[in-house]
Formats: structure tokens, sequence, C-alpha cells
């Protein structure tokens, strides 16, 4: 098991037995008399140079003694992290809460949407004529919103563990406790303990050495005083690595580590004027690489060759450097002697890590390892594997795992020889074995039958490069570290690929298709062999071991069904099914108070407020054909279940009499108004304990995922509101089956606009993760130039009427997008990740459409729709014409508003695309709230 899991008692007693390990060291080559141990106990030959320089900068008036922070992890603990969305940060942010409980996370993060003629901080003004900009995906490639889509996703991941329930105090009566999160929050113990900024921290240029980062890190540390710890593992994307010095073309930016430096020296400075100790320099911890060694051929290892180079593998800290093996790797070695430097003009403190290949889950798109499983993963789908180098096959490196790596981090926080002003030091983080890339596919290959060594699509590309060899020596990580890695190979490729085929089918295969046997054979035989190799099996409720991937209730169409939760809805949900039979359409709503009496809708049209009920049949409550297709999910505890129950408030559901839709058991069902009651359990807690325990996501699950909560002939569900009543439902079900008007298509989502005056739908239960939702949302909305929907304090759409498509597999999977979204935030409603996931969706489509050379006709660029640029759908705007007259009398912020005051746009609405992999494309079809045709009961205080 990896270390990370132990206790933070046996991390505190090893970060002790690392401080009396250097000392030890220090001291027994001091008393031997070996300059050269000496200067390896406490860092290399770079170290003990800069030692000698630190000595010459007292004599020039240096300060004689640094204050430092202690550099022991514990609840006390304030740790800044740049780069925090990246692998490495991502990881280690959730780690520092799990394992030591520290004070306060300050996380950093450009999310990787920085483009080359502009500041992050800002959105792209408009044009000469006022217009609006181009949408993002005009500007960015696919793998540059695909790096962005994976760090947003590590962020959430964060936001949803770090401001969990579990991970939250209870809340003191009459307190809210709660703080903003960097744009983004959460709280401790009424406390905050989270705040993400989504900034560039290059500091600018020539502004620099005036004023460091202005006004992101200064702003930060003058913020924050108390901070104890930095971890800078912010790095260029990928795609930059090939310049010595990263730096964009027109950017007034660079210099990251620099101008962290800076801000360390500011520090300095502000802890001299105070003279009491009351301000410490951070702990500082930087990321470096295996690049910056010279990677020799593996043709030459045993030979002559290698044992005459100054640094053969495996590479030790303390031998010189020659010449690193990637313009990578000069940057990073650029980097340690930026911190020598500083050492020997400031005397500040810093720890390196030279980190050999990392990876597994959550691992950064393009790397080997990465890339590799994805390929591995789609050919066990019957995919078509898609790149891969032979030239880069037998490649040695050493691979180290993402729980390994975090460990090293995290002993490196807590790791300081000695001494009032201790040198800086770097160490090795790797295992000191290698493995070719060759072995790691054949390793992968073995998990999956029948793939065996057919994994591998070669590219003619450099088939005449020699292989290298790249490989750590381990040995002072373990002296003074106290690090040694401990997931094997095996283990941490199971896990790795776990989490790729968990991503490839997160809400499990289409129950609506037809299973081989040779198909669920395979699937079980992968997943043993993967369980066998990982050494653990996960519990349900363990979101540690899930790594983010969300466990759904049994009853949800999302579950995979050998990793679910069971819950009240299991049985409420087969009984609905069977009544449900031989209906197309369903209306359905739900009730879940304890203390309801009667369901709103239901009496206003007792009363006559409304003409229109139910699925097609006006004014025939009283059928019951007709209420076996209206279903209640209803409290079994309220006082409304126990009194129609007295009341004899039933009818029969015998199957064979009647229409023909009953379940054929006998068992009576209630009747509520046009209603049939299904009552549910919601006194029993055992039945309401779940992977997304602390909210309350179960509640809402028929609304978001109804997929098998209706039988197999329903076409379409179509959600209401308990105080929401329905004039024309025939009307709009003609809408939906009618579809976009300008291209074969479907709707698999309707609802409408927010009105003016609305008030969002929300569920009776305490505020808990509403502003850092809200905080997350705005920060993707402002990284993505605003090109998705919200901002404000309510959703722009209306929730509580909302008809899904049942009978596409693309559309059970967006709603299954939705329904995950909304579960892992724990906030009041799920109007605002409802309009997040749609408008991510939307995006997206666009963009692939976009990159195929296909303008989204529903798109400004295509010119047909008022979806991104609000240009009419009847036909009549097309290509450029439709972006000018969509941005006339737009104001940059509100661009992606839904509002419109066109006749024809009142009348048809607006079209959101939805990621289809069929040949028919999806549709959220938004209409404005006039047109939907309902009656709010707002006016009266019922229980929703």
């Amino acid at each position: 098991m990896p270390r990370r899991t132990t206790s933070r008692l046996l991390r505190l007693a090893l970060a002790a037995l690392a401080l009396l390990a250097a000392t030890a060291a220090a001291a027994d080559a001091a008393a031997s008399g070996d300059d050269d141990a000496a200067a390896a106990s406490s860092g290399d030959s770079q170290t003990a140079q800069a030692a000698n320089n630190a000595d010459a900068a007292k004599q020039r008036g240096a300060p004689n003694k640094v204050p430092l922070a202690n550099p022991l992890l514990d609840e006390n603990s304030v740790v800044l992290i740049t780069g925090a969305a990246g692998f490495l940060g991502s990881e280690l942010a959730l780690a520092l809460r799990r394992t030591y409980s520290v004070r306060q996370l300050l996380l950093v993060d450009d999310l990787g949407i920085v483009s080359e003629n502009e500041s992050s901080y800002v959105p792209p003004p408009p044009d000469k004529a006022g217009k609006p900009t181009r949408p993002i995906y005009e500007k960015f490639t696919e793998q540059e919103l695909g790096a962005f889509e994976i760090k947003r996703q590590r962020a959430f991941r964060i936001f949803h563990e770090l401001t969990a329930p579990s991970y939250l105090e209870p809340e003191e009566e009459g307190t809210e406790g709660w703080g903003e999160v960097g744009g983004v929050g959460g709280r401790s113990g009424g406390a905050e303990s989270v705040r993400f900024y989504r900034a560039d921290m290059r500091p600018s240029i020539p502004e620099f050495f005036d004023f460091g980062e202005v006004p992101l890190l200064e702003g930060i540390f003058q913020s924050h005083p108390d901070i104890t710890h930095v971890v800078h593992l912010a790095d260029v994307p990928k795609s930059e690595q090939n310049q010595a010095i990263p730096r964009r073309k027109d950017s007034v930016k660079a210099g990251r580590f620099e101008g962290l430096l800076e801000e360390f020296r500011l520090v300095l400075e502000r802890a001299a004027e105070d003279g009491n100790g009351n301000v410490r320099v951070p702990q500082l911890v930087y990321a470096s690489t295996h690049d910056v060694y010279d990677q020799i051929p593996a043709a030459e290892r045993n030979a002559k060759a290698t044992r005459d180079r100054p640094n053969p593998p495996p590479f030790r800290e303390d031998k010189p450097i020659t010449t690193p093996s990637s313009l990578h790797g000069t940057a990073k070695l650029i980097d340690e002697v930026l911190a020598s430097a500083y050492h020997s003009t400031h005397g500040i403190y810093s720890v390196g890590l030279r980190f050999f290949p990392v990876y597994g889950p959550w691992g950064s798109p393009g790397t080997e390892v990465f890339d590799l499983a994805e390929r591995v993963a789609a050919l066990s789908e019957g995919g078509v594997a898609e790149g891969g180098n032979a030239a880069y096959e037998h490649d040695v490196k050493d691979y180290v795992y993402i729980d390994d790596a975090v460990d090293a981090i995290l002993s490196a926080m807590q790791y300081r020889p000695p001494g009032e002003e201790p040198p800086p030091v770097v160490f090795n983080v790797g295992t000191g074995k290698g493995t070719t890339l060759s072995e790691l596919r054949e390793a992968m290959a073995s998990h999956f039958p029948k793939l065996g060594r057919a994994t591998r699509t070669d590219n003619p590309a450099h088939t005449d490069r020699v292989a290298t060899q790249s490989i750590a020596d381990p040995s002072r990580s373990a002296a003074l570290l106290g690090f040694q890695a401990q997931v094997p190979l095996s283990e941490g490729v199971a896990r790795t690929l776990a989490w790729h085929r968990d991503r490839s089918l997160p809400y499990g295969r289409d129950a609506s298709a037809p299973e081989s046997l040779a198909r669920a054979s395979t699937d079980r035989a992968i997943s043993a062999s993967l369980d066998a190799a990982k050494g653990e099996e996960c519990s349900p409720l363990d979101r540690e071991c899930a790594r983010g991937a969300p466990v759904f209730p049994c009853a949800s169409e999302c579950r995979r069904p050998e990793k679910c939760t069971p819950s009240a809805w299991d049985e409420v949900a087969a009984r609905s099914a069977k009544v449900t039979e031989g209906c197309e359409t369903v209306l359905y709503t739900i009730l879940l108070d304890e203390h309801a009496e009667q369901i709103p809708s239901a009496v206003a049209t007792a009363t006559g407020e409304a003409s229109y009920v139910g699925v097609g049949l006006p004014d025939d409550s009283a059928n019951e054909a007709q209420a076996q297709c209206n279903i209640a999910f209803v409290s079994e505890s309220s006082p409304l279940v126990k009194r129609l129950r007295a009341e004899g408030e039933e009818y029969p559901d015998e199957g064979s009499e009647g229409n023909g839709n009953g379940n054929g058991n006998g068992e009576p069902l209630l009747r509520h108004g046009f209603w049939t009651i299904l009552p549910v359990k919601t006194s029993d807690p055992p039945l309401w304990t779940h992977a997304f325990d602390g909210t309350h996501s179960l509640e809402y699950l028929p609304k978001l995922s109804p997929g098998r909560f209706f039988a197999p002939s329903v076409k379409y569900a179509a959600y209401s509101c308990p105080f929401i009543v329905v004039e024309d439902l025939p009307a709009l079900l003609k809408m939906v089956e009618e579809g976009p008007p300008l291209m074969d298509g479907s709707t698999a989502l309707f609802l409408a606009e927010a009105r003016p005056s609305n008030r969002a739908v929300t569920w009776q239960r305490p505020v808990r993760n509403d502003s850092v939702q809200q905080g997350a949302y705005n920060m993707v909305r402002a990284a993505l130039r605003r090109d998705v929907l919200g901002g404000g304090l309510e959703p722009s759409l209306d929730s509580s009427f909302v008809v899904h498509l049942l009978r596409e597999e693309d559309a059970r999977l967006f709603r299954c997008d939705a329904y995950g979204e909304a579960a892992q935030w724990g906030a009041r409603g799920d109007g605002k990740a409802l309009e997040f996931i749609v408008s991510l969706h939307d995006l997206w489509s666009q963009a692939v459409s976009h990159w195929s050379g296909q303008p989204a006709w529903w798109s400004a660029e295509g010119g047909s729709n008022g979806g991104a640029g609000n240009a009419e759908v009847d036909g009549s705007v097309e290509g450029d014409d439709a972006k000018e007259e969509a941005a006339e009398g737009e104001e940059g912020d509100e661009r992606r508003r839904l509002t419109d005051a066109s006749g024809e746009m009142e009348r048809t609405g607006k079209w959101m695309g939805i990621l289809s992999s069929a040949e028919t494309q999806l549709f959220t079809h938004l209409i404005p709230p006039e047109g939907l045709g309902i009656t709010h009961l707002e006016d009266r205080d019922y229980s929703r």
C-alpha cells in the first residue's frame, strides 16, 4: 500500500527520523574529515559552492540569521501550491488535507488558458466596431482546450472532496462559517480553508524588479503572512517545453520561479524590519526534472563508455551535470541555479526534487504512460490505437507512481538540515529501477484478453534514433528524506489502467443495448485481473480510493452494476417501471418532505386553476390509465400518504383489467388528484447513505437521472416541480418531438430560461457549497472568456420543468454528466450544475464542429441560432453576417445570456449542442418562459 495511506502520527515520526538522519550524517562526515561526504549529506557540489557564496554574502552585509517557519506539517500549517490543478499539485492538495489536516491551502493555477497575445486576467477586448471577439475555440487548439478540461476537472475534484461535508466540522447554530475560495471557497470549522486563484503567476516585465508579482504573489504573501510552506509545481505546457527560457510571443510576462524567489526576498525584508520573529520565511520546495541529467544511450549500459562519464546512470545528485537531455531540462537546471544564487545572496533555503517520469490516475495527456494507457483502453473496447512511436519503445526510464511522488513532496516539505542557515539541496524522486515503454505496454496488455502484442501503432519518424536510459539513484532520498518508493510497477500500472477504464466507461454500458455473453465475460475478467494486481478493492463510499470517480446509486441509470450504492429508490424504481408500462410519456414529480400534507399542483388542479393536466388527455384526471402515467414520488412518512391510505384513495393495479398498464401484482395504487402516488421510505437512514453522503443528491435522483424509473415504452419523461401546473403538455411534447429546425437531430433536454422574478429551485437544506460552486463556475467562465452561461447569483435556466429524451444513449450520458456534477457539489439546488453542463457540452460541440471544418449552424459562427451569438433560428442569417448581427447591442459580459427580443426567438427558442458520438446530433432546447405554458404556484409556501 502507498505510504500516503499511513497515519498522521507515523508521518510525524518519519519526519523526525529524517531530521535525525540528516544531523547524524553531517556529524559523521565532519568527524571523518571527508569533505565530499559532508557536502553529500546536506547537498551536492553546487550546494557546497552555494554555502561558500553565502559566507561571502554575509561579509558583504547580508543577514546572519534567517527566521524560518516550522517545517513540520500539522493542523497549523498554511501551504501555498503553485500549479495546483496540475497532476502533482492536485494530488498534493488532497493529500495535505487527508494526512495532516492543514489549516489552509492556497492554490494557484492558470488552468492552462493563457493565449499568446493577452494576459489571463482580462477577457479579449471587443474589436474596433465594438463587437464581441471570436469564441475561444477559434483561438486554441483541441490539445490546448483538452489540457484545460482535465485541469478544470482536477480543480473541481479538489473542491468536491475538500469542501465535502465529511471534511467540514458541524456548524454552530446561528453561524454561517463560510468564506470565499479565491473566487472559490470553503470552510473548516468556520474558518476559511481553501483558496483557489486562477491567474498567471508570472511577473510582469519591466515592472518585475520594482513590484514583484502584483497583485497575485505579493498580495498572497501580504494577506497570508502565516504561510509555512510553499511548493512550486507550476510548469509550462508541454507544447512550450522546447524552449530553454519558456516564453510566449508578445507576452509581457516571464520567470515563474524567479518571481517566487523575489517574493521570498521581500518576506526576508519584512522579517528584518519586524525584528521580533513574527515574520518567518516559509519552507520552499520546487519541482525539477530528471531531464537535467545527460541521458546516455542504452547501448552503453555496463560499458566502459558509461563508466567514464561523470555521472552515469543511476544518476546521483552529488555528481556533476554535463549536458541536460532536453531544453526543458535546461530550464529546470536554470531554476536550480537560481535557487542556489538566491541562497548565496539572500540566504533563502530551498529543496529541489528531480522527478523521474510520474504516472498514475489523473495523469497529463501527452505524457507517455497516459497516452499508452488511453491506447490500450481504446483497443480493449474495439477502438483504434493512434499514436505511439517505435523509436522510443526501448528507452529505459525510472517510472514513479503518483502516490510515491506525493510522499516525496510531503517528506521534502518537512526536511531541513541542522544549522541556522541551511544550504539548498536537491533530491532524486525515483525508484532506482528502469523499465522500457515496450515492457510497460506488455504489462498493460496482459490485463486485457486477446490484446497481446497488438497494441502498438508505430510511427516511422525517428526510427534511427538511439534508445536512452534514465534511472535514479535513490540513496540520498532514502537516507535524508526517509523516502523510498512503495508502489511496484505492476500495482501502479493496474491502478492507472483501472482509472483509464473508468474514464472510458464512467457510467457503465448502455443497458438497452444487447450485450453478448462474451462481452460480459471479458469485462469480468478485466476487472478481476486489475483488482488482483491493485491489491485492494475500493469501498463505494471511499472517495480517496475511488480517485474522484463518482459511485452512483444503484437506481441511477449512471451506475455500474459492480460498483453502486443501494438506496430507498431501488424498490421504488422497480415498481415505477412496472406501473408505467405502456406509457409513451410520463409526467412525474418528487415530494420527499415528511411533513407534506398535499401536492400543490394536485390541489390547484382540483380547484380549477388549470384546465389541462396529465400526459395528453385534457380534463381526464379520473382516468386510471392516465393517472398511471403521472407519477409522484412522495415520502411514505408524510401526512399525505397516511391520509390517502386512511381515506381509501386507492385504485387497483391488476394489469389484466382497465388499460393494461398495471404491474400485475394487484397491489393498490394511491391517487391524489391526477397523480399516482408511489411512497418512498425516507425514515430509514441506511437507505440514504451513499457515495455523495452529506449531500441531498439522492432526493433529486429521478429528476436528473430518470432512465431506470420508467418502463422501456416511455420515450419522454417530463419532470415537474410540485408547485408547477402544466397547462398544455401535449403542445410542449409536440415541440420536443419536432426537434431542431435546420438539420436532422433530436431534442434530448427541453427546458426554459429562468423568469426575471424566478427564485431558483432549491431543496430544503442548509447552504453548504453554494458559494464554492458559484465561485468555481465563475472561475471557469472567466477562463473561457465568458463563452459559457451563468455568472449571476441565480442560474439562467429554470429547472422546475424539464423534459428528457430517454431512448438515446448519448442523452443518457449527458444526463449522467449533469447528475454527477450536481451530486458532487452538495449545493442546495441543481440549477447551476445543469446550466454548467449544458454550456460545457455546447462549447465542445461547437468546437468539434469548428475544428472539423463544418461550423455549427446553431452557433454564431454557423450563423443560425441564438446559442452563442443570439442569431435567429429561421435560417435568414448565415456566415459572417450572423456574427455581425449576433454581436449588435451585446455587452461582452452578457453575450451568453439567453434573453432575446426577437419574436421569432420567443416562439422557437434556442438550441445548444450536446456531445454526440452517433450520427444524430442531440440538443438542449431552451425556450423563453412565456412559451412554456405553465402556472407557478410560488405564492404558496409549499415544500419542494
